[in-house]
């Protein structure tokens, strides 16, 4: 295995460090402007990337369309209610979560694509299921008491909310596809999807979340201290750009079924970041749930 198949590692580990670092930014800035401040900064620095690189194409216009729906669906829909699951359930249970995205994007190949459905992928599928229900239900001892395993409201609709991220996320790279097979740039095509789910997010955030009342809270700029805001970028270089850009290397380098496996890799990885942050042991439940999802995902993707 050389370095360049171990980028799929380093993308799971920035997805893991930006995971540890949403709880206390989500406390400080509420989900929805915390969502769309991220999404803005990874836009920024994905569009000049790709703009210094001259990374559009023509391929990138002909299937606008499409990239318009995936960032939408992806990055407007998937992003905000993944860290609205964040918010509630911790990110451990987040991360195992939205490990379906692997299976989700198997079962709409097989029902929009007419994809093939085999009897290993149905049965990784299920791997990924059994782990999941096994970390939600087994995965948090009766002693811990940190905040990062409490469940704020109800389970169900942080579940629901993990799941629709999962989803969305799933959905959205489906939809980015044809412009991925006609030969457009990855980067270029991560800059549009991104830009697009900053502006959807500026837009909800401006009409809807600053008028409702019910939404009201003591947030101010000036009140909130500038660490926080470097905070912020940093995590949206960590995982938006970092993430994203060594993983798209490694796949065009190396090993694609290597790369993606270890890119899935982040609920095992978060286990003994979660450790040593709380210095509380994850339950035996935990490390079970994690590692059949990791199975199972991997079994997804290199057979």
């Amino acid at each position: 295995m050389t370095f360049v198949e171990l980028s799929g590692l380093v993308a799971a580990l920035c997805w893991t460090l930006s995971s540890l670092m949403a709880p206390k930014l989500i406390t400080t800035f509420g989900v929805m402007r915390f969502n769309t401040f991220r999404i803005i900064i990874a836009a920024f620095i994905l569009l000049f990337v790709s703009m210094i690189g001259n990374r559009f194409d023509e391929a990138i216009w002909t299937h606008s369309g499409y990239l318009v729906l995936s960032g939408l669906t992806g990055i407007f829909i998937g992003d905000s209610l993944l860290f609205a699951a964040v918010s509630r359930l911790g990110p451990r249970r987040t991360g195992v979560l939205f490990a379906t995205n692997a299976p989700i994007s198997i079962f709409l190949g097989w029902l929009l694509l007419n994809e093939s459905l085999s009897l290993i992928e149905l049965f990784a599928c299920t791997l990924v299921l059994i782990g999941v229900i096994v970390a939600i239900l087994f995965g948090k001892r009766k002693a811990q008491e940190h905040s990062w395993e409490e469940t704020k409201g109800k389970l169900y609709i942080g579940i629901l909310m993990a799941l629709g991220g999962a989803l969305g996320q799933a959905s959205g790279a489906l939809l980015s596809k044809p412009a991925l097979l006609a030969g457009a740039d990855t980067i270029a095509v991560s800059a549009i999807r991104v830009s697009v789910g900053a502006i959807a997010l500026t837009l909800a955030y401006n009409l809807y979340y600053k008028r409702h009342s019910s939404l009201a809270d003591t947030f101010t700029f000036r009140s909130t201290p500038l660490i926080e805001y470097g905070r912020l970028v940093l995590m949206a270089c960590i995982g938006m750009v970092i993430g994203m850009s060594v993983l798209v290397w490694g796949i065009g380098k190396g090993n694609v079924g290597i790369v993606t496996t270890l890119s899935a890799t982040t609920p095992v990885l978060i286990l003994p970041a979660i450790w040593l942050t709380t210095g509380q042991r994850p339950a035996f439940g935990a490390w079970i749930g994690a590692l059949l999802v990791v199975v199972g995902a991997s079994m997804i993707i290199l057979l």
